[in-house]
């Protein structure tokens, strides 16, 4: 406890003792004020994106018109499909975090399940690392 009051007093004295002008801070990456008491804060953008807006009190997607920057709302982006044929591992809401590849035009999961040597061997097997999963 005496240590760490000793290094407060210490770091207290060095911030006083350095006695020089304090720099102003550049003004133009700062919020600008606009005629109203709003600042804004994550800035003007013009592509969606979706965080809280206080005009709309809420989170929504939305995007600023220019010059006012007045947020206005617009529907949420088209995800692309993440349709890959090779086997990768990531999360599946149906399944969790997997390995597995999509099959077929509609993109179908195929799950890879680590390899167990009492079944038969399948065809499909893949060796990630030191595990080998395969198609069952």
């Amino acid at each position: 406890m005496k240590f760490l009051n000793a290094l407060s007093a210490a770091l207290l004295v060095a911030g006083l003792g350095y006695g020089g002008p304090a720099a102003a801070m550049p003004t133009s990456d700062m919020p600008q004020a606009g005629p109203g008491l709003l600042v804004q804060v994550r800035g003007c953008h013009g592509d969606p994106q979706r965080h809280f807006v206080p005009q709309f009190g809420r989170t929504e997607w939305h995007v600023h018109r220019r010059p006012d920057c007045r947020p206005v709302r617009v529907r949420p982006p088209i995800q692309a499909r993440d349709c890959h044929r090779d086997v990768r591992r990531h999360f599946l809401p149906r399944y969790g975090n997997v390995p597995h590849r999509h099959i077929g035009p509609n993109c179908r999961v195929r799950v890879y399940s680590r390899f167990d040597p009492h079944r038969p061997r399948p065809p499909s097997c893949i060796q990630i690392g030191p595990i080998r999963y395969c198609e069952y």
